[in-house]
């Protein structure tokens, strides 16, 4: 049996661990390999599109060196994103990701140059929309069908808890044993979820002087959402994390200190949703894997040709809770954490 050597997605969140391997029997076929997860959020998108190859000559992982085998020639493609239902298309560029800051990990292939399609959010005509369907279009020189993909971009989050109240000051409780909930509701369209905290807090010097400093901490990653609607085509989110793990957040990024005086100026909470895609690619891979081992993985993909996946992500900022004085008590009680030195 041949081998088919895939690329891992390393442009997206909310993503498992998965193979770079396929096993397939059948004759050598040119096999677009694609990963893009676009977001309103972000300022450029960017879009990765490869090829599968095999050769009968050489060994795949040798092939998998060379970036003329790995990437499609630049007058090969033409890529473009389309708001469905709209005539317009937007043409992405090809750019090197090793110059946009995406530099790409060592492993199985080539690492440079590393191609990636960019579109500025600027070039959308006024930028993805939340709740819009978008598709990807990749058209062939070739005269071969385009290959297309659909996402819609996730809209519409409510937090629910820790009640987000704007009458009064908004308030979290980060101590003892009972789980600390975090509880949204959100629409179809948003399916699996991260939780993040934004922690603020005041560093003062022996001499008075004073220094704002922060750190974002993953609370939950890859939460499922309800599949009922509850009311109003609302679903329900919910996840929770334990005292200790956000105790230990703390003295994972803030370096115990005996001099400087610390005290936290409010937390963030961040939920990070993607779409129905990254959910099924996921329920894929754990069926797989459970039937025939780690050796091979998913083949689901939302592509109308190839392997792979397109889908959309947002971000919903819920700011400026303050810490509970009963959390800093909590803290301080073991002297495991009482060494980060907080005073309030």
């Amino acid at each position: 049996m041949k081998k088919l050597l895939l690329l891992c997605p390393v442009l997206g969140l909310l993503w498992s661990a998965c193979s770079n391997e396929f096993d397939i029997a059948a004759p050598f076929k040119e096999i677009p390999v694609v990963y893009g997860i676009i977001s309103p959020d972000d300022t450029a998108h960017y879009i990765r599109i490869e090829r599968a190859f095999i050769d009968p000559d050489a060994s795949a992982y040798v092939v998998a060196k060379i970036a003329d085998s790995l990437y499609y020639p630049a007058n090969a493609i033409s890529v473009f994103l389309q708001r469905v239902g709209n005539a317009q298309r937007y043409q992405l560029t090809r750019v090197d990701g090793n110059l946009e800051g995406y530099v790409r990990d060592e492993g199985t292939f080539a690492q440079s140059p590393n191609w990636l399609y960019k579109i500025k959010d600027s070039q959308l005509g006024g930028g993805l929309a939340d709740g819009l369907t978008y598709r990807l279009i990749i058209e062939r020189a070739d005269g071969k069908p385009a290959i297309t993909g659909e996402t819609t971009v996730p809209d519409t989050m409510m937090l629910i808890r820790p009640e987000p109240s704007f009458f009064t000051p908004r308030r979290i409780n980060i101590a003892g044993s009972v789980p600390i909930v975090v509880e949204w509701r959100c629409r179809a369209n948003a399916v699996i979820f991260d939780v993040y905290l934004n922690i603020r807090y005041r560093e003062v010097a022996p001499n008075g002087s004073q220094e704002m400093k922060s750190f974002r901490w993953k609370a939950a990653k890859n939460v499922l959402r309800e599949n009922t609607v509850i009311g109003g085509g609302f679903y329900r989110g919910r996840s929770n994390f334990l005292a200790t793990d956000f105790y230990n957040a703390l003295l994972q990024n803030i370096e115990p200190s005996t001099t400087l005086q610390r005290y936290f100026s409010g937390i963030d909470v961040i939920v990070e949703g993607a779409g129905p895609e990254i959910a099924a690619y996921q329920e894929s891979e754990a069926v797989n894997s459970g039937l025939t081992g780690a050796e091979v993985t998913t083949s689901y993909t939302n592509l109308s040709e190839g392997f792979g996946i397109f889908t959309a992500r947002k971000s919903w900022p819920f700011p400026n809770f303050e810490l509970e004085s009963k959390s800093v008590d909590s803290l301080n009680l073991d002297p495991k954490f009482r060494v980060l030195n907080f005073k309030g």
